[in-house]
C-alpha cells in the first residue's frame, strides 16, 4: 500500500519546482554564510564532543569513522523555559509525504518528509527532532517553499538531545526503493517497521552545505542535476540486472549515448560516491559471472582512504571486496517485490 501512496503523492508535484534557488536554509540560522570557527559554531551543532564539525554532513564522527547523514543547523532562540523556539520552513516546494507524531518510534524523534521534483529528479528533505508539527502539515498536503512547517525541539527515541545542542536535523536525500518494506522483512523476518518506505533507511543523502554552497557560487547556472552527477566516485559495480527500481526512478542519472539495445544491455555498471549514492548507471553487455551476479569492478584507492565511514567496501590484503553492507545497498536497490 505505501509504495502506491509514495506514486500518488509524487503524481502530485509539479514536473518541474520553480523555487529559486533549488533550496533555501530551513531556519532563520544564517550563520553558515559565515566562514569563521565563530560561523560554524554559531550554525552547526556538535554533538557530546563539543566539536562544531560534528553537526556537518559525512564522515564527521567518532575520528571519521561514523557518518552523519545531514547537517545539525543550531538554535538561535529559546522560550522562557530554555527550549528552541526557531521556526522551520520547508526548504523548497513540495508534497507532505510522511509526518512522525511519534517520537519514541525513531532516533529522528518527530519527523517530516516533504517531496520534490526538481530538474526532473525525485528529491526529499527530511526535518527531524522536531517538538511540534504544524496542524496544516498532513500526508498529501502541497507546502510552498518558505511555508512554515514545524518547531525547532529536541525529540529522539533514546531520551533527548540536551539543551544546549537543540537543533533540526536536515537531510536532502534522494529514495532508494518503494518496495523498501518488503525487503525489510524478508530480510528481518518478524521485525517490526513502524515507518514502512519512508523509514531512514530507504534514504541516501547528499551534503546540503555543498548544495547551498553551490547554489551561491553558480547562481542561475546551478544545476542539482548537474551537482550529482559530478560526484566524487569511491567504487564502480556491474549488477547483473537490466531492469530494476532505482534505474526506473532516476532515469537521469543514466548514461544516455549507450549505442546497446535493449536486449543487449545485461545489466549496468554503477558508481557511488562515499556515502553510498549511485550516482552514474551506465548499460553493458558484460558476461556475468553468474546470474544476478554483483561484481566490484573498480575502487578509487586515494577516496577509500580519505573515507571510511561508510564502510560499503573494504580491503582484505591487496584486493577490495564489497562489505555486507555494501552488498544490502545493492541488494535494496535492485529489489523487486
Amino acid at each position: 500500500m505505501q509504495r502506491y501512496v509514495l506514486l500518488l503523492y509524487l503524481a502530485w508535484i509539479s514536473l518541474e519546482s520553480m523555487a529559486e534557488p533549488a533550496f533555501r536554509i530551513p531556519t532563520i540560522n544564517e550563520a553558515l554564510w559565515d566562514d569563521s570557527t565563530q560561523g560554524h559554531q554559531d550554525f552547526f551543532a556538535p554533538t557530546n564532543t563539543g566539536k562544531w564539525e560534528s553537526g556537518r554532513f559525512g564522515c564527521v564522527r567518532s575520528e571519521g569513522w561514523k557518518f552523519h547523514e545531514g547537517i545539525d543547523i543550531l538554535y538561535t532562540q529559546t522560550d522562557q523555559k530554555g527550549e528552541p523556539k526557531d521556526l522551520i520552513f520547508a526548504a523548497a516546494e513540495g508534497v507532505v509525504c510522511y509526518v512522525n507524531h511519534k517520537p519514541g518510534l525513531s532516533n529522528y524523534g518527530k519527523y517530516i518528509i516533504i517531496g520534490h521534483k526538481i530538474e526532473g529528479l525525485e528529491i526529499y528533505t527530511i526535518y527531524a527532532h522536531l517538538s511540534r508539527i504544524e496542524d496544516q502539515v498532513t500526508p498529501g498536503r502541497m507546502v510552498e517553499a518558505g511555508a512554515r512547517i514545524a518547531t525547532m525541539g529536541r525529540t529522539t527515541n533514546s531520551g533527548s538531545i540536551a539543551r544546549a545542542r537543540a537543533h533540526l536535523h536536515f537531510e536532502i536525500t534522494l529514495v532508494i526503493n518503494e518496495n523498501f518494506d518488503q525487503w525489510f522483512q524478508k530480510r528481518n523476518p518478524g521485525s517490526t517497521n513502524d515507518h514502512g518506505v519512508w523509514n531512514g533507511r530507504n534514504f541516501l543523502g547528499l551534503n546540503p552545505e555543498s548544495i547551498y554552497k553551490e547554489q551561491v557560487r553558480l547562481q542561475e547556472n546551478f544545476s542539482l542535476r548537474g551537482f550529482i552527477r559530478n560526484q566524487e566516485a569511491l567504487y564502480t559495480v556491474f549488477v547483473n540486472k537490466a531492469d530494476f527500481p532505482w534505474m526506473r526512478r532516476y532515469v537521469p542519472l543514466v548514461k544516455k549515448d549507450s549505442d546497446l539495445s535493449a536486449e543487449q544491455i545485461t545489466g549496468y555498471e554503477i558508481t557511488f560516491n562515499p556515502f553510498g549514492v549511485p550516482y552514474r548507471l551506465e548499460p553493458s553487455k558484460r558476461e556475468p559471472m553468474k546470474s544476478n551476479s554483483i561484481e566490484l569492478l573498480h575502487v578509487e584507492e586515494m577516496v577509500y582512504s580519505k573515507y571510511r565511514c561508510r564502510g560499503l567496501v573494504r580491503k582484505q590484503g591487496k584486493e577490495f571486496k564489497l562489505s555486507k553492507s555494501g552488498l544490502d545497498l545493492i541488494n535494496l536497490l535492485t529489489f523487486v517485490e
